[in-house]
């Protein structure tokens, strides 16, 4: 995971403005009582999901001020500071980090100041593709595009897999809009956790929601 945390985040992440919250102020957030909405384009899913031959429960999680929630695995957490800085070296890493124990399964979260209009989404996530083909040691692009949701917002995305330190890596990574910023949001896996997690990864990302207008 190095060269895509040393390159391309930097490059994702460079119109952020403010770098670093404090982690309590995070933490408060996420335990915050759920968020219900008239115009959240959420979906009603499981309580848990089979990943392998675990049936794992699900939390729905709040991020931005309840204005985001996505439904995560309970066994995941929230990484410390510290461990945010070894895992992402660059200081425009994500706000957002959920692993599992190993380390092995990621899922980040983070809001661009960079202003975007929805009808130029496909033009953006056509360049993050490009510029990820030309800085990264790609090993296998399994496709991109833009697409509406069920409930009609647009997203883009990207699926590839890198070569890491020790193992090749699968990324998912989702470019939205919340109050007309660029919301990057995705997860990542090793090859070898990528058979049992490729569709309940799937099945998380699809199960974020943006509330209000």
């Amino acid at each position: 995971m190095e060269y895509l945390d040393r390159k391309v985040i930097p490059i994702l992440f460079n119109h952020r403005e403010n770098e670093e919250r404090n982690q309590n102020d995070k933490l408060e957030g996420i335990h915050n009582s759920a968020y219900k909405s008239s115009t959240a384009d959420t979906a009603e899913l499981p309580e848990m999901l089979q990943i392998g031959k675990e049936s794992v429960f699900l939390k729905r999680t709040e991020l931005y001020d309840s204005r985001v929630t996505v439904s995560l695995p309970r066994s995941l957490r929230l990484i410390s500071e510290k461990e945010a800085s070894m895992k992402y070296p660059s200081s425009h890493r994500p706000e957002w980090i959920y692993t599992n124990d190993s380390g092995t399964v990621n899922f980040t979260f983070n809001r661009l100041e960079h202003r975007i209009l929805e009808e130029e989404l496909t033009t953006f996530t056509e360049t993050m593709a490009n510029v990820i083909r030309g800085t990264q040691p790609v090993r296998q692009w399994e496709k991109q595009g833009v697409r509406r949701t069920e409930a009609g917002r647009m997203i883009g995305y990207c699926q590839f897999s890198v070569q890491g330190l020790n193992n090749q890596i699968y990324n998912h990574i989702v470019f939205s809009i919340l109050d007309q910023s660029v919301l990057v949001y995705g997860f990542n896996c090793t090859d070898e956790e990528k058979r049992i997690w490729l569709e309940p990864g799937e099945t998380i990302l699809n199960s974020l929601a943006i509330h209000g207008s």
